[in-house]
């Protein structure tokens, strides 16, 4: 797209050479709300400066959504929740980064072992949504749950299995019956990433 000229916004680049003082690069206020490469920039200036702080840690800009909403009181604490189509890559995406960064995650499937009317199964997601934490994803199928927890390792997410079976208990009347199954990767069981997709299907099969 032309560039317009009656578009007087300074756009500072962040390729500008660094001062030797440690000094980040300057940018305008007007660019990083409206422009989305400084958006991104920022981002990423953001990212490195966190690096340094928690050298133990490679952020990303999720975690940097997570922290910003911990930080708001009024920002929402609800999981995000996602389609079933968009669950194989994400598991690839946790799988990459446990390779890389020796970051377990974990993997919690809640089937309906019978058919189980709206109402319980919107009661069910409600509950999930507002005392899970920000960072985890929920993938919704028909008759199945499916959490994917990251930076969770296998006690964690053993904890975690019996206060998700609480937290259902007490939230339908009467009450579903759900089956549940967990992974944690890496682990014994499941030492190579292929192997959690490959059991991710056989729960999410019929």
């Amino acid at each position: 797209m032309a560039d317009d000229p009656n578009n007087t916004t300074v756009v500072t680049r962040v390729s500008a050479k660094r001062q030797e003082t440690g000094e980040h690069p300057l940018m305008s206020y007007t660019a990083v709300t409206t422009h989305r490469e400084m958006a991104q920039a920022f981002v990423n200036e953001l990212m490195r400066v966190g690096q340094r702080i928690m050298p133990d840690h490679d952020l990303t800009m999720d975690d940097l959504v997570a922290i910003c909403h911990l930080a708001n009181e009024k920002a929402p604490r609800s999981l995000v929740m996602l389609e079933g189509r968009h669950l194989r890559s994400r598991i690839s995406e946790q799988v990459s980064r446990a390779d890389r960064y020796h970051e377990p995650f974990s993997l919690i499937v809640m089937r309906f072992v019978e058919e189980s009317d709206r109402a319980a199964y919107d009661a069910v997601v409600d509950t999930l949504c507002e005392r899970m934490r920000k960072t985890d994803l929920m993938f919704l199928f028909r008759s199945r749950i499916v959490l994917l927890l990251p930076h969770t390792k296998l006690d964690a997410c053993q904890q975690l299995v019996t206060r998700v079976g609480a937290l259902i208990d007490g939230v339908a009347s009467p009450h579903p019956r759900i089956g549940t199954a967990a992974l944690t990767y890496p682990s014994e069981e499941h030492p190579k990433g292929v192997m959690v997709l490959d059991w991710t299907e056989d729960q999410l099969r019929d």
